[in-house]
């Protein structure tokens, strides 16, 4: 069974990946980042509690058998994931750890972007 910040980091990525596009072409346009920020961030976290959803009802009591069912591959391919990738336990905080001082660069370099030259 994968390690579910693993599962969380896969659903970050899937959620960084879908909504980067927007961010950078605002970027390049030197519109006004924030709600592309937003929506980008809100995205990356939302997949990613969304993909740990198997996890969450495995803690909260339900059988393991139901939480590895094939219909639990609607979250991110979870239990498919479960099956072909095994512990992880040390991949999963290294990855969202580079994800999440990524995110924190870009909101300092957004931050430093929008602030009026001294």
């Amino acid at each position: 069974m994968m390690h579910s910040t693993l599962h969380f980091s896969l659903g970050m990525v899937v959620g960084t990946a879908l909504t980067y596009r927007p961010l950078l072409d605002a970027w390049r346009r030197k519109a006004a980042l924030a709600p592309h920020l937003r929506r980008w961030l809100i995205v990356a976290y939302g997949l990613g509690v969304y993909a740990i959803v198997p996890n969450l009802l495995r803690r909260a009591g339900v059988p393991h058998d139901l939480c590895e069912a094939w219909f639990m591959n609607i979250f991110l391919l979870s239990s498919a994931l479960n099956r072909s990738i095994q512990g992880s336990a040390l991949y999963g905080p290294f990855v969202m750890g580079i994800l999440v001082t990524a995110q924190y660069a870009v909101l300092l370099r957004a931050i430093h972007r929008s602030a009026p030259p001294a």
